[in-house]
This record gives structure tokens, sequence and C-alpha cells, in this order.
């Protein structure tokens, strides 16, 4: 224990001190610097964050597990990762461009600006917000993960969760006082050693432990196909989740809003493809690793804890505290960026439409939101950490927060999409997705009599619809209409139209 509590400890350690070097430099004196970093970051620090929000601990957990026990499907992370991380490439310059003339600060903002609708910013938001609380509580519940193997067996699930939580709770000290820049700096840290160690690491393991990649041949048949049409979760089923994580890539405010945080739009294309290619490598060495394991007795056994099993019996106690430190570095920066999003859009997308405040105010409600959402977090795990309803409970946020990529994207690619039929096609997609989801959580929301198509992917389809026949049936006024021209000619030259601004809501009149 005093190896893997000890590697556990130094790493803790070292976030710390970077931490207090990076509070030392810079103050966070206006909400802006808090929320988005003060828009500084090179490509390098926007590709790592990136990085650290989209693969969590539970990456060499479930994800891990999952390749152990049903084989290839597992690959449909990295497929999706990779084209979702292309999509952040392509709407770069009028997010960014926006994001820096109107001073956005998240996803809402960007749908509060292009739609002129706060009650849009309120409703994206709170979906948001709802969708990431059992993610946080997730990350929450893997950090015991890593504390009951470091206590090799000697603690307690309950006592693990319980200390995992405080450890994460303390953490979340130097998220509230810092925000986003604390997150960034310690995001390239805990991303070096999260995904360049595992990388080393898992090639280590395929090199020496199982002498190549022979393994893959003691594969069942079963492993290496995917779900056809006579599998309960149906022969859509792969395309479905594939197209969802795809769509929804985006979607999730902490990814977003790293594109704000980047020092320009070149910045942020160069993270993009920089994220791919770090993802790329990492993910695929992981997964090869995951398929050589799978006939061996001791992954196949428990899936879930399989990469711990077989870095201990690769390399015993040392090797063992890595991949702990490796699953804690990756835990750590999900749940900071979950933290620092939900409260950043509390205070300035839900109690900021509801009761505009000054700057100040902004920043003191973020810290305690922050503070207080991990707080309840920690209470639900502690609570409800041997649920067997987990995954259907993230599934469900997962199927309603994609819902969001039809007013974000359409509002980015086709000018007419208008507030009304922004507003209508989410309530109507997220009702689609939450009814379908519901019946059928234990298989991820995939629907049976559609062929295993994805809930969410559904609901999308209305969601679509809606958006485009409320736009064309009840078009924008043309002042709205020049307003949003001016709007896409700021992306392209520049320079800001005076008659758009995010600050001003409701300041040309328009439907719903």
């Amino acid at each position: 224990m005093l190896i893997t509590f000890g590697a556990l400890a130094l790493f803790f350690a070292l976030i710390v001190v970077v931490l207090h070097v990076a509070k030392s430099r810079r103050d966070v004196s206006t909400f802006s610097n808090y929320a988005v970093g003060d828009r500084s970051f090179s490509s390098w620090f926007v590709s790592m964050a990136y990085t650290n929000s989209w693969w969590p601990g539970s990456t060499f957990t479930a994800v891990f597990g999952l390749a152990v026990a049903s084989g290839i499907i597992g690959l449909y992370f990295l497929v999706y990762s990779v084209l979702g991380v292309l999509a952040m490439y392509f709407i770069a310059r009028p997010v960014w461009k926006w994001g820096k003339q109107f001073d956005l600060r998240t996803q809402s903002d960007l749908l509060a600006l292009r739609y002129n609708s706060p009650k849009l910013k309120l409703v994206s938001s709170i979906i948001s917000v709802v969708a990431l609380l059992p993610w946080l509580i997730l990350g929450l519940i893997a950090m015991g993960t890593v504390i009951q193997w470091a206590s090799l067996g000697n603690l307690s699930a309950a006592e693990s969760i319980l200390i995992g939580i405080v450890v994460l709770v303390i953490r979340q000290f130097w998220t509230v006082q810092m925000g986003m820049r604390g997150l960034i700096v310690t995001d390239m840290v805990q991303g070096i050693v999260a995904y360049v160690g595992a990388a080393v690491l898992c090639l280590g393991l395929l090199i020496f432990y199982f002498g190549g990649l022979g393994n893959l041949s003691q594969l069942t048949a079963t492993q290496l196909s995917l779900p056809g049409f006579e599998a309960r979760e149906g022969g859509l089923f792969y395309f479905g989740i594939v197209a969802a994580g795809i769509i929804g890539s985006l979607c999730w405010p902490m990814i977003f809003t790293r594109i704000y945080t980047a020092a320009s739009v070149r910045e942020v294309k160069k993270g993009s493809l920089q994220t791919m290619i770090i993802g790329f490598v990492f993910f695929v060495l992981l997964m090869l690793v995951a398929l050589c394991a799978a006939p061996l007795p001791l992954a196949a056994e428990q899936p879930v804890l399989a990469f711990f099993a077989v870095a201990q019996d690769a390399g015993g106690i040392a090797l063992l505290a890595c991949a702990l430190v490796i699953v804690f570095a990756a835990g750590m920066g999900f749940v900071d960026g979950v933290t620092q999003a939900i409260g950043t859009q509390f205070a300035n997308d839900i109690v900021g439409v509801i009761r505009p405040l000054k700057d100040k105010q902004e920043l003191y409600l973020a810290k305690g939101a922050m503070a207080g959402f991990a707080v309840i977090a920690a209470v639900i795990a502690y609570q409800i950490y041997d649920s067997p309803n987990l995954a259907g409970v993230t599934q469900l946020a997962y199927q309603a927060i994609i819902q969001l990529a039809v007013p974000i994207f359409g509002g980015l690619v086709w000018r007419r999409g208008n507030r009304a039929g922004a507003i209508s096609g989410l309530i109507v997609g997220a009702v689609v997705a939450l009814a379908l989801t519901l019946p059928y959580m234990d298989i991820g929301g995939a629907v049976p009599w559609l062929g295993g198509l994805a809930s969410g992917l559904v609901g999308l389809a209305a969601n679509l619809v809606v958006f485009v026949v409320v736009s064309l049936v009840w078009p924008s006024s043309k002042a709205e209409m020049n307003r949003v021209d001016q709007l896409f000619l700021a992306a392209k030259s520049g320079s800001t139209p005076p008659s758009a601004s995010v600050r001003e809501p409701d300041a040309v009149p328009d439907a719903v």
C-alpha cells in the first residue's frame, strides 16, 4: 500500500504545486477570465484540455471492460471521438470569433447570441447542467475503484468511495478558486500523465507482456463481430451509438468551452488536429491491450477491473501504481472539467438570465455553485455507488443533451433558422428522446423495433424537422435576418456589428 498510495499522493502534490504557481502568476479578477481563462491558451493546452475532458477515468474501467467482454465494438469510442473533434475544426472560426467579439463564455451564450433568445439560453443550460450531474457523480464513484485497488483490497468498496470522494472534493477547492485557468494548466500535466503515460504503458504491455498481438487470434467470433439484426440491440445499434457520439461530441458544455479558451482561431484548429492524433494513438493502444487481455481468465473474470489486473500481473505493485496514477489523472481532470462547466453555466446562463448580475456577483455565484454541486454530487455518490441503474441514467442524460446539436449546428450553417424553430425543435426532440429511452435504458436507449437505432437520434430527427418547418412557416423579421447576416459577416471580417450583443437580451423582437 505504501507504493500505491505514495504514488497517488506524490501526483496529487504535484498538481497542487502547479496550481499554486499558476495562481501566483495570474489573478482571477473578472468573470470572463474565470470562465474562459482570458482566451489566451496555445493549441497544446487546448488539445490536452479537450482530451482530458473527453477521456475520463472510466475509459480505463468501463470502456476497457467493454472491449474485454464484447470485443471490437469497444472501438466505436475511437470512431466517434476522432470524427467529433473534426467537427470542432470546422466550426472553430464562427464560434471563436463570436466568443471573442461578444465575450461569450458558454455554448448557451452562443445560442443566445445566434437566436437573440435568453429563453433558449436558459433551457439549453438547464439541459446541460442536469445532464452533467450524473457524470460528475460517476466520476466521483470511479475514483473509489482507484482507491480500493491502491489499498490492495484492504479497504471496502464503501470506504474506498468515501476516501475517493473526499480527495476529489478537496481538489475542487482550487477549481472553485481559479476557474478555467487552473483547469487548463493542470489539464496539461494530467493529460501528459494520463494519455502519454497510458500509451507508453500499453506499448510496453503489448511488447513485453503479450509478446505482440498473438492473443487476438484467440478472440471468439462474437468478439470479432458487431451486433446483427438478430441481436436484441438490433442491426442499427452500432451505427446509432457512433452517430450519436459524433453529433453529441460538441454538445457537452465543458468540451465546447475549450474553443473559447484558445488565443486564436488558428490555435483552435491546430488543437483539434493535435487532439485527433493524441486520442487516436492512445486509444488504439489501449484497445489493443484490452483485446489481447480478453482471453485471459484474470481479465474475463472482472472486465471492468481488467486494466489494473493486467498491470499488476505484468509488473507487480510498481506497475499497478503507474496504472492507478494514470486513471487518477484522467478521472481528476474529468471531474474538474464537469464541475467548472456546471458552476459557470449555473451563474452565467441560469441565474444570470433570471436575474441579471454584475461581474463580481457572477464570479462569486459561480464559485458557490461549483462548491455546492460538488458537495451534492458527493452525497449522492456515496448513497448510490452500488446502484445497478447508474449506466441507464447516464444514457438518458446523453440522449437528451445531443438535442442541443440542432440549434447549435443548425444555427451555424443555416441563417434562416430562428428562435421559434430552435425552441420548438429542442422541446419536441427532448420529449421524443425521453419517451423512447425510458423503456430501453438497460440497452443504452437502443429502440429494438427501429433496428436498434438510438432513441436520441430519433428525437434528433424530430427536432431537426420541427426546427426547419417552424423556421420556414414563421420566418424571422427583416430586422432579425439583418442582425444574423451581420453576425456571419463579423465571423469573417472580425468586426463587431453594433446591433448584435449577447448582453442585451430580447433587443430584437421575434417569434417565441
